[in-house]
């Protein structure tokens, strides 16, 4: 009978302190708080000057209740107070030994975003931290501790870093230094470019070396608050297109040479020299320093061009095309690959500026640079002139001959190359359509209008005025450069057959 009473007993021992089974668990009252959570501030305002500072810290005693040889593992939470941790930081495992936990005030301000806080909104926060008491014979119900603050957010600016160093040209100082750009808000920044051989670092401003991210002795980067003269700076030593992945929080720097597939590339259209015979289309030149970019130099007229990377007489190529039809030469830089065969777009450029160009296709980046080298004289009388006649190849059809301007003669020389017929041709400086136009013609003419193609003295004649023209023979009739000065008043006639 004793022993039946001493059974009783211990069965009635375990269910007060609990056993594995879940129905009972919840039942049980929870432990005493023993570990007293604090938190070093009771109002938290977070600054993104100090972002990789420490911003707040947690700090608990060990538990003193928990049975003997027992295990005790601690786990922290934290969320907007009053929400019963239903949007807290996933559980976090405080390694053994510890019995505190910080957070920066970039960490703290992204949880603020995550829980979508307005910056400088107050809000009061809660932390838990939880004891799990393990390895015993019953089931200890977890120990708990909390504690509130508030806490008041920022909005994020832009951080700014900067590349300079001999590698780049015209970088060589903190004043000329190449932005970065923030792909993820104060952690990872890209930029690409041309390297040349030589050395480089990242800086934070333009107005000094430092502080400055430079190369670790493993390679990896790191931070210098201030400039001691020992560090060690990034190299380059072979000259081409590179691009530059730096993360500031993994101490890693990606410095990739890129190869493009694509090995020729011409252009064609009436901006070119070409127009739009595409068995005659320009060809572009590799770069001999940027491994991925193709170049042309030279004169681009106004009107509209694209870029065929094969010629056929079918047009049934592989093009490369604006992202929208007639963007111009100073709009939207990308490109796209159209595909031979496919029903897609016909996009083109339009250049609306005549002059001598440098016009770069990097096939990395997908983009177009036209760079405007010489462009012609603001103080001329006109721009444009045009050949308008039945002696031209366009008979009297408006806007079809056009002069190009050369930049490589006297200033104010228009020139024109084609075939002259028997008949007769003026010069306008306006096509709209109607018949209202100014126009460059001889200076005097016989009784008929007509003027010989000695007569080398030419007028600008407003719409109504005299309607005088060149006339060429039959026995004048062929292949002809046309050179007109519109500062001289002067025409010239040179034919080559």
């Amino acid at each position: 009978m004793k022993n039946k009473i001493f059974f009783l007993l211990a069965m009635l021992s375990c269910l007060i302190v609990g056993c594995k089974d879940e129905d009972i668990r919840y039942s049980i009252e929870r432990p005493d708080d023993t570990m007293h959570l604090q938190v070093s501030n009771e109002y938290v305002e977070l600054n993104q000057k100090f972002g990789k500072e420490e911003a707040v810290t947690f700090s608990w005693n060990e538990v003193t209740n928990a049975p003997l040889d027992s295990k005790v593992t601690y786990y922290f939470k934290l969320d907007i107070a009053d929400n019963d941790f239903g949007t807290s930081i996933d559980k976090m495992r405080i390694p053994a030994g510890e019995h505190s936990v910080s957070f920066t005030h970039k960490k703290m301000n992204a949880l603020l975003t995550k829980w979508k806080i307005e910056p400088g909104e107050r809000v009061t926060l809660e932390a838990e931290i939880i004891a799990e008491i393990e390895e015993t014979d019953c089931y200890v119900k977890p120990e708990l501790s909390t504690v509130r603050f508030d806490a008041v957010g920022y909005e994020i600016q832009p951080y700014d870093i900067y590349v300079m160093g001999t590698a780049l040209e015209g970088a060589t100082d903190p004043a000329n230094a190449l932005k970065m750009t923030e792909e993820i808000s104060e952690e990872v920044y890209t930029w690409y470019g041309v390297m040349k051989e030589g050395d480089y670092k990242f800086i934070l401003n333009t107005t000094g070396q430092s502080p400055s991210y430079t190369q670790g002795s493993d390679g990896s980067v790191v931070f210098n608050e201030h400039e001691t003269g020992n560090e060690t700076p990034f190299t380059i030593n072979k000259a081409g297109f590179y691009v530059l992945k730096l993360n500031i929080e993994a101490g890693t720097l990606n410095a990739d040479y890129p190869t493009t597939d694509y090995n020729d590339v011409w252009m064609v259209g009436e901006a070119t020299p070409a127009g739009w015979n595409i068995m005659s289309s320009t060809k572009l030149t590799k770069d001999p320093v940027n491994q991925v970019a193709f170049y042309y130099e030279g004169l681009l007229k106004t009107g509209d061009m694209k870029f065929p990377l094969e010629l056929k007489e079918d047009w049934n190529v592989a093009w490369l095309m604006p992202i929208e039809n007639g963007t111009h030469e100073f709009g939207d830089n990308r490109m796209e690959h159209i595909e031979a065969g496919i029903q897609g777009h016909d996009y083109k450029w339009n250049i609306t500026k005549e002059g001598n160009y440098r016009v770069t296709l990097n096939m990395y980046t997908m983009t177009i640079d036209f760079k405007l080298l010489q462009s012609i004289p603001d103080d001329l009388p006109c721009k444009e002139i045009w050949m308008l006649g039945d002696a031209t190849p366009a008979g009297w059809e408006q806007g079809k001959e056009a002069f190009v301007y050369d930049f490589n003669v006297d200033k104010g020389t228009f020139y024109w190359e084609g075939e002259l017929k028997a008949g007769s041709f003026k010069c306008p400086i306006n096509v709209d359509g109607s018949w209202a136009i100014t126009c460059y013609m001889p200076k005097q003419a016989g009784e008929d209008g007509k003027a010989s193609l000695n007569m080398t003295d030419v007028q600008l004649v407003q719409p109504n005025g005299n309607d005088y023209q060149w006339k060429v023979e039959e026995s004048e009739a062929g292949q002809y450069r046309v050179e007109l000065n519109v500062l001289t008043n002067k025409i010239k006639f040179e034919k080559k057959n």
